[in-house]
């Protein structure tokens, strides 16, 4: 299934959306879009085979938006890496950039991005500030803090923290061919595409808040956890390996302890997950990432110390 207004002359920006089961969320997106002040674009949005009535919503959305569009569904869930790909086979615009269907954009988004990318052409990948929400809406801290404008290495930060989101994101269509997302990855795919544009260039960073990204409900569950060991570490060694001769000591290890203290958090966080996440914090300390941080979270999140709190909220509760 496809749907599509008449193709005219090629807009300055494609705009990305791959979507799944997000019919509570797709409306506000594409609003957002729509709510843009820069207007020579498109929208390419791709339903990875929901079960829910997604791709219903969409099109009629950008129907009643009146943004040129595209909307296609694939027949079997693929993962984001393949729609964002397919959404990339489609785009014409000069620039792409990527919105998930649980996010949206403000006002001055991409105007603010297309006059970075017009004016340099060295900027490979541009980015932006952006605030974390909760579900119900409420912001709980911004995506970077203390970042410059430009980047000319960026891609060595982009190895232990990454500090541009896909919804932040604008690319050069000339940069990403046909299938620039590796599609065996579940996760973590779009940091290894910033990582080699970033690697050809100059990362830009918009600082005002361009962005709101959602905290899903899942963020923090073994199941993501897991996925992270599975995909991202394997990616950020393999990339390390690829550009040993360019990184010191320190950025490998700036890399090997931020993930294992992302992975060690999370595991943390639920008891029947301690002692493996114990381990992931203990490496992080080890290679001297944060090790204060490290050392308080797991005295934090020890089961003892949780069930000492629990004990003493029970005794001092009012009767």
């Amino acid at each position: 299934m496809s749907a599509a207004t008449e193709p005219g002359p090629a807009p300055r920006v494609s705009v990305v959306i791959p979507t799944y089961n997000a019919a509570a969320f797709v409306e506000a997106a594409i609003a957002s879009v729509a709510a843009q002040s820069f207007r020579d674009l498109e929208v390419i949005l791709v339903d990875d085979a929901s079960r829910d009535d997604t791709a219903r919503r969409a099109a009629a959305a950008l129907a009643a938006s009146g943004l040129p569009h595209q909307v296609f569904v694939q027949a079997r869930n693929g993962g984001p890496a393949v729609a964002r790909n397919r959404g990339v086979a489609a785009a014409r615009g000069t620039y792409v950039a990527f919105l998930d269907a649980d996010d949206v954009w403000l006002p001055g988004k991409l105007a603010a991005q297309v006059r970075i990318m017009d004016a340099e052409p060295r900027v490979t990948l541009c980015g932006c500030q952006a605030t974390w929400v909760s579900s119900d809406g409420q912001p709980v801290e911004p995506l970077f803090q203390g970042l410059q404008d430009r980047l000319p290495q960026g891609w060595k930060r982009l190895l232990w923290h990454c500090y541009v989101a896909t919804p932040c994101a604008m690319v050069r269509r000339d940069d990403l061919g046909i299938a620039p997302f590796d599609p065996r990855m579940r996760i973590g795919e779009d940091r290894e595409l910033w990582i080699k544009l970033a690697h050809n260039g100059v990362v830009a960073l918009v600082q005002e808040e361009s962005v709101r990204i959602r905290l899903s409900e899942g963020s923090f569950m073994a199941s993501n956890t897991n996925q992270i060991r599975t995909y991202t570490l394997p990616m950020i060694e393999r990339t390390m390996r690829m550009l040993s001769a360019e990184l010191s000591v320190r950025h490998r290890l700036l890399a090997r302890g931020s993930l294992h203290s992302q992975i060690g958090k999370q595991l943390c966080r639920d008891p029947a997950h301690y002692a493996q996440g114990l381990r992931h914090l203990l490496t992080s300390v080890v290679v001297g990432y944060r090790p204060l941080d490290g050392l308080r979270e797991i005295f934090y999140r020890a089961p003892v110390l949780r069930d000492v709190k629990s004990f003493v909220k029970r005794r001092v509760r009012p009767t």
